[in-house]
């Protein structure tokens, strides 16, 4: 299944991890070199986060699929239930009609067996009489109303055997109609009852799918839960790095002067706060986690100044920062700039108060255009509206 899939490439890709070894810099040594490898494990960083948040966001939208799907065989499920009632209550009509047919063939047969042998009895008494010598009476000085008297009762023996034959074929179609009603019920039954059979099988089948769906949906959050604590470690990491770089770029002894007064607002115009320094529920991997700096709402391209003088020690792309630069404005305060187009000032250029330095975009772990603005004091990020002078 392509979810395994999934869950087998995030296993690939963390094992990369427990080989690859965690940058720090050096306290001694070349800066430019430093910033190189950060730079070079950055990139690896971003990539494999990168390639390990869109697995766990393929794997959330698959589960809220196979939730959809365990809701829609739900619905099946009690579906089939109601099919299966209502078949019960078929069968039982039909099983109430089969008795009472069955209870009526049985009255129908003794009635028919009760006419059959009143007939036969009819029979044998016209057999009787008419094997009088009725014709020959009145020659051998017989009676003549005794003549009659026969005559008349094999006719009314006849009356009888007519009347009796009538009633034995009409209990006879009745006999059969029920009969043939009672194997037509008969075959009815048999028919739901075999539904019945095929839609338990169903039920069955389907009461199977859903418990093997919820086992499946208990071991997805439980990986898609290790997964993210994976992910938000990595993040740690990766922040750490960022301190690491910062803490070992303040090092560097800085010949300039400490930046006095407040610093200049790095945009001109109005300015649209989008996110505040301090914890947040992070917009693109959803943790909750410091926020360094303030982020403020403008359009690409938009000109960005030096909040005082200082240096360029930093200047190119820096993981989720996307396009970042930094400038040393004395020796313990250092400005970071992030999610910029491009630049103006280049690495160890000196930059002035009010100097434009780059241009803003929307590079990096970003969700619209906007400028990351950070104040760092001996790698220590702090609220910049601490150091700020009045919005303009």
């Amino acid at each position: 299944m392509r979810i395994l899939r999934l869950f087998t490439a995030i296993v690939l890709i963390l094992s990369l991890f427990v080989g690859a070894s965690v940058f720090a810099p050096g306290v001694e040594g070349d800066l430019t070199s430093d910033l190189k490898a950060a730079q070079q494990k950055m990139n690896q960083l971003k990539t494999q986060l990168q390639a390990i948040q869109k697995l766990i966001t393929e794997n959330k939208s698959a589960k809220y699929n196979l939730l959809s799907q365990l809701t829609s065989l739900n619905d099946q499920v009690d579906q089939l239930e109601g099919d299966i009632g209502d078949i019960d209550s078929r069968i039982t009509q039909l099983e109430t009609l089969l008795s009472k047919t069955a209870a009526q063939i049985v009255v129908r047969e003794k009635q028919y067996n009760k006419l059959s042998a009143g007939t036969g009895s009819s029979i044998d008494l016209l057999y009787h009489v008419s094997n009088l010598d009725v014709a020959g009476l009145p020659f051998t000085g017989g009676d003549l109303s005794a003549t009659v008297e026969a005559q008349q009762g094999v006719s009314a023996v006849l009356q009888q055997i007519t009347a009796s034959l009538s009633a034995v074929s009409t209990q006879k179609l009745a006999l059969q109609s029920d009969r043939a009603d009672y194997a037509q019920t008969k075959s009815q039954l048999d028919q739901v009852y075999a539904l019945k059979k095929q839609q338990a099988s169903l039920l069955a089948q389907q009461k199977a799918a859903t418990q093997q769906t919820l086992g499946y949906l208990a071991a997805q959050g439980t990986q898609y839960t290790v997964d993210n604590k994976r992910i938000q470690d990595e993040l740690s990491r990766e922040n750490k790095l960022i301190d690491q770089i910062v803490a070992e770029i303040d090092r560097q002894k800085y010949l300039g002067n400490e930046s006095t007064g407040k610093l200049l607002w790095p945009v001109a115009g109005h300015i649209t706060i989008t996110e505040l320094f301090g914890m947040r529920h992070d917009p693109i991997n959803g943790v909750w986690e410091m926020h360094t700096g303030i982020d403020m709402g403008v359009r690409m391209s938009t000109p960005v100044c030096a909040p005082a003088d200082g240096v360029v020690v930093y200047e190119g792309r820096f993981s989720g920062y996307g396009n970042m630069l930094m400038i040393q404005c004395g020796q313990h305060m250092t400005l970071l700039f992030g999610h910029l187009k491009s630049f103006i000032a280049k690495k160890g250029q000196s930059v002035t108060r009010g100097q434009v330095m780059a241009l803003s975009d929307n590079t990096g772990w970003s969700t619209g255009p906007h400028l990351h603005f950070e104040v760092r004091i001996d790698a220590i990020p702090k609220n910049p509206f601490l150091y700020l002078g009045p919005k303009p």
